[in-house]
């Protein structure tokens, strides 16, 4: 029994999804996106601002949450693609330079 290999179909994923391509993380995300839109509408109302605006506060907050988790055709979604780009720069680089050439 040792050592036997299984077919995993390919539609299964190794975390919970709420539909294909959005989990838990994705939904907190949105759910705190939410609640930042939640208060500057409160705010916003407070103080007393015209209604188009309140709605402009009221839907930025949560457009941009929604805009960070949701799916790319090419796979991952934007937040991934930032904290790719912030490992690749905090990452070592080498350069090679050839101090003979005089190509500058």
């Amino acid at each position: 029994m040792v050592g036997e290999r299984y077919l995993i179909p390919r539609r299964i994923t190794q975390r919970w999804e709420l539909v294909p391509g959005w989990g838990k993380p994705e939904l907190l995300i949105c759910l705190a996106g939410a609640g930042g839109s939640a208060g500057l509408v409160g705010i916003s109302s407070l103080i007393g601002l015209p209604v188009y605006i309140v709605a402009l506060l009221g839907l930025l907050p949560l457009g941009v949450a929604v805009l960070l988790v949701m799916p790319q055709p090419a796979g991952g979604n934007f937040f991934d693609m930032l904290l790719a780009q912030r490992a690749y720069r905090a990452a070592r680089k080498l350069y090679l330079f050839d101090f003979g050439r005089d190509d500058a």
